[in-house]
């Protein structure tokens, strides 16, 4: 689902990632996903591929916090969240731009667009620990 949202406004996708962590050892992990909301307040939930829901992450602007079953977890920040969840430094607040064909930059990932008009992207971090996403959106 794409979408092209006014300015400030909220934004929801579905579909499914895949995020590979070139570390020692290699860490992988596939998930459907739903990410909504905006880069400075949202939710992203990651669900595995028996329906269970594997992590439930908010964050305001001065608040991170992950759910994982009855735990929370609280974070200093977004990016020390998704690093904690995933593995690797996801740009999450990036992913809004990237989902609506816009290429911001994002500290060490380098995006691939070009295959968006059929709901996929591509992006690598090419810094410290390599690590790979990859994103199919629901039609």
């Amino acid at each position: 689902m794409l979408q092209k949202p006014l300015e400030g406004k909220d934004t929801h996708w579905q579909g499914r990632l895949a995020v590979k962590v070139f570390s020692t050892p290699v860490q992988a992990f596939s998930a459907t996903f739903e990410l909504q909301g905006r880069p400075t307040q949202g939710e992203l939930v990651l669900i595995s591929p028996l329906g269970t829901t594997l992590a439930h992450m908010l964050w305001t602007p001065d608040s991170a916090t992950l759910i994982t079953g009855s735990k929370k977890e609280h974070f200093d920040s977004l990016e020390a969240l998704a690093r904690s969840t995933t593995g690797t430094d996801l740009p999450v607040t990036s992913l809004f731009a990237w989902l609506q064909g816009q290429a911001e930059e994002a500290a060490g990932w380098k995006a691939d667009l070009s295959e968006l008009p059929d709901g996929r992207i591509m992006a690598r971090h090419l810094e410290e620990v390599r690590a790979e996403l990859k994103i199919i959106l629901d039609r």
